[in-house]
């Protein structure tokens, strides 16, 4: 029975390393961004994108601590510093639609490129490791389910998410869009 439980602990850790990997891709490639002010109520997110990485490297498989280590404390900044530092209102207004309102929307942001890379490649790695521990089939059906929670959460256009450079974005979330403030824009030019 143990085995079963386990086994279960893998596909769902695997579901929710899937989702980030896919989630970050869709903010690296700028393929869909919400605006600011929904970005910023999803705080908790980093937690669980932290957390997820924790419970499969220290609990579940024991490999890649020290990198994982290096995420979850990352994650932890941004949670814990979230709309008060300058790093945690960068990472946010460059996962944004705003960023794109912004005089300097165009300008390429190194660090959170490399901090999303690096995000992606953390979860990519745990997602190789807790591959051993499925088979084939349970990989495929997860995969298949991990799309289709991207597509029903950052592809539903009952959400805010859209894609910057789409130029049909629906009026709502136009409206849910605003120039980044004086603060922000000064915070950016840095």
């Amino acid at each position: 029975m143990m085995q079963v439980g386990w086994n279960l602990a893998a596909m769902l850790l695997f579901l929710l390393e899937t989702y980030h990997v896919l989630g970050h891709m869709a903010v690296l490639c700028r393929l869909r961004l919400l605006p600011r002010k929904d970005l910023v109520r999803l705080r908790i997110y980093f937690l669980l994108d932290g957390m997820t990485s924790f419970v499969t490297a220290f609990m579940y498989t024991g490999r890649l601590r020290w990198v994982v280590g290096l995420h979850v404390l990352q994650h932890l900044y941004y949670f814990f510093f979230w709309e008060k530092s300058h790093l945690a209102k960068r990472i946010v207004d460059w996962s944004s639609l705003d960023w794109f309102q912004s005089p300097l929307g165009g300008k390429v942001e190194m660090d959170n490129i490399l901090g999303t890379i690096f995000d992606i490649a953390v979860h990519a790695a745990n997602l190789c490791i807790l591959s051993s521990y499925l088979s084939t089939v349970q990989i495929l059906v997860i995969l298949g389910l991990a799309k289709t929670s991207i597509v029903a959460v950052i592809f539903n256009p009952r959400f805010a998410w859209a894609s910057p450079s789409s130029s049909s974005l629906p009026a709502w979330v136009q409206k849910r869009i605003g120039p980044l403030s004086a603060e922000q824009e000064m915070a950016k030019s840095e």
